[in-house]
């Protein structure tokens, strides 16, 4: 299907010939590498196999832990059709739940976010504490041999990283999100301590492409100086000053420094996190499969991207700015530099917006050129040889 619900050719390529297609591609070395095969992205029988191999089992961000920041806070998300609760303990930890009450399964928490001492289903008042243990059952001693202790709600795996709060629908992860990401927290994020941020906005946007082309289209900034005029590009980074990171099979990232030492994109006098060039980098890395981040010292932006069809996705997103930043703002003037920040995301995701479907309306075609990559699209390349990965083990895994 396209964004506006037509047939494409490409629709009914099968599963096999998808993943074959997308083998060859991830196996080519990079220098000889072609785009992502056309039929990834839309492919309906593909499309149902990375919802399991995909989105049933690997890490998916859902926000960031100072939204929930208090005993009882909680947020919810929604990963490939599974609602899902994060609630912030007495003990300080979160846990993750399946938001669908014990009883019959009716969705069990309806806000986005909130604050909560006890949750209560709307349907027939079971209630659960924060850790998830129900507590009442109106009337359900009418029923002999019912015992409260076997019907709390669904946990989930539900990790901390950096800030960033991740959940697993996996029975058993194949690996821990801090493990997985030490090397990128180490070598490069990590200096940030990107945690200290404090969330202002979160917002979501549904666009009528494959969620696929948004991580093609975040994970290279090459049409940085030509598509976004308005806003990324006045930070003025040469394309020939990007640096493409190592390969992993789980992140991709590529840096850059800007040429202003002080102003945005720089970091603050106060700020002694950063030393020499990195106070004034930029990192825009992607946690496979689908949290995108661009990272500067005065600045964070992240996106959580997730499919609602082949050619539909909802992309959940917020920006969050240093406690220095933060500090130099006079609260007369908060309402008005948020809604200033506010406009110029918009501005940023809409000159995005027409790219990404772009990208989706173009490659739906049956006939299409070879297709090649520039130097710093490595980082796409590597998101192809992720997706392979994934692919290909749950085939081999699938009965």
């Amino acid at each position: 299907m396209t964004g506006n619900g037509l047939s494409t050719p490409l629709a009914n390529a099968s599963l096999a010939t998808v993943l074959q297609n997308l083998q060859n591609s991830a196996s080519q070395e990079f220098h000889s590498a072609n785009p992502i095969p056309a039929a990834v992205n839309h492919s309906l029988s593909f499309m149902a196999h990375e919802r399991d191999a995909v989105f049933m089992a690997e890490w998916i961000c859902v926000g960031r832990s100072d939204e929930i920041a208090e005993t009882g806070d909680y947020l919810v998300h929604e990963i490939s059709s599974v609602p899902v609760l994060v609630v912030r303990q007495e003990s300080g930890g979160l846990n993750a739940f399946v938001n669908a009450c014990a009883h019959r399964f009716a969705c069990l928490v309806p806000n986005e976010s909130g604050k909560a001492k006890r949750f209560t289903c709307r349907y027939h008042a079971w209630t659960y504490d924060l850790a998830g243990r129900l507590v009442r059952a109106p009337y359900m001693e009418m029923k002999d041999g019912f015992d409260t202790s076997e019907h709390g709600l669904r946990r989930l795996h539900c990790e901390i990283w950096e800030g960033f709060v991740y959940v697993s629908l996996a029975e058993k992860p194949a690996t821990s999100v801090t493990s997985a990401l030490e090397p990128l927290r180490e070598n490069v994020v990590g200096r940030f301590d990107m945690a200290c941020y404090k969330t202002i906005m979160r917002r979501s946007m549904v666009w009528g492409a494959n969620w696929k082309n948004l991580i093609e289209n975040f994970t290279e900034s090459y049409h940085v100086p030509m598509a976004h005029k308005k806003t990324f590009a006045l930070h003025k980074k040469p394309l020939e000053d990007y640096v493409c990171g190592e390969d992993s099979d789980y992140y991709g990232y590529h840096r850059a420094v800007q040429e202003a030492e002080t102003g945005s994109g720089a970091a603050h006098l106060d700020n002694k996190r950063l030393e020499g060039e990195w106070r004034r980098m930029m990192v825009d890395f992607c946690v496979f499969p689908s949290h995108l981040v661009t990272l500067m010292p005065d600045f964070l932006w992240y996106i959580s991207v997730q499919p609602e069809g082949i050619g539909k996705f909802r992309a959940t997103w917020g920006v969050a700015i240093p406690p220095e930043i933060l500090a130099d703002i006079p609260q007369s003037e908060f309402e008005t530099w948020l809604a200033e920040l506010s406009t110029y995301m918009d501005t940023a995701n809409d000159e995005d917006k027409t790219l990404v479907e772009a990208l989706y309306q173009g490659s739906a075609s049956p006939l299409l050129p070879t297709g090649t990559f520039h130097p710093i699209e490595r980082n796409l390349w590597q998101f192809v040889r992720y997706l392979n990965r994934v692919c290909q083990r749950h085939v081999v895994k699938s009965p």
